[in-house]
């Protein structure tokens, strides 16, 4: 009986350690097929068709064949330190945007901008970066009926998008 038990756990034993190097084999293949698949895996490989195709907001892309996509000419607007003309202070949204709305029929190579200010609506017009152009764009627009217009200092698009068309509600 004794003899039976010592072989038994001989087996047991055996088949233990057997067991515990095939663990390891099956881990080292994973990383080395894991190594293997890092070096390797190139992004440019595939399918270029789950690319982007509509141009960015901010840059014109264009597609050509030596590079999915190449900014065009169209300069990437840069907020630096400058001026607006605050047209209108409100507290009212609707009145806000009548203002804005007849700014833009005033002045349509403008840019206008509705700020909200809890709790006033300000009505601001322009990317001036010196004060000099801010004041001279504020005496014109007080003789169109702004007469309260003032200049502020403000984060300014160095180079604004262009103006969308007026049919265009998101500006």
């Amino acid at each position: 009986m004794r003899l039976i038990a010592v072989v038994f756990c001989g087996l047991l034993l055996v088949g233990c350690k057997a067991s515990q190097e095939t663990e390891i084999t099956k881990e080292q293949t994973r990383d080395e097929e894991l190594r293997l698949y890092e070096t390797t895996f190139r992004p440019s490989d595939y399918d270029r068709a789950a690319a982007p195709k509509a141009p960015l907001d901010t840059v014109k892309l264009t597609e050509t064949e030596d590079s999915l996509f190449t900014p065009a000419t169209t300069p990437v607007p840069e907020e630096v330190s400058g001026f607006r003309v605050q047209i209108v202070t409100t507290t009212s949204i609707d009145e806000a945007n009548r203002k804005k709305s007849l700014g833009e029929s005033l002045f349509p190579d403008e840019w206008f901008y509705l700020e909200y200010d809890q709790p006033t609506f300000k009505i601001r017009a322009g990317n001036f970066l010196t004060r000099f152009e801010a004041e001279r764009f504020r005496s014109q627009i007080a003789e169109r009926g702004f007469s309260g217009a003032w200049v502020v200092p403000a984060r300014v698009f160095r180079h604004p998008p262009p103006l969308h068309t007026t049919s265009d509600t998101h500006r």
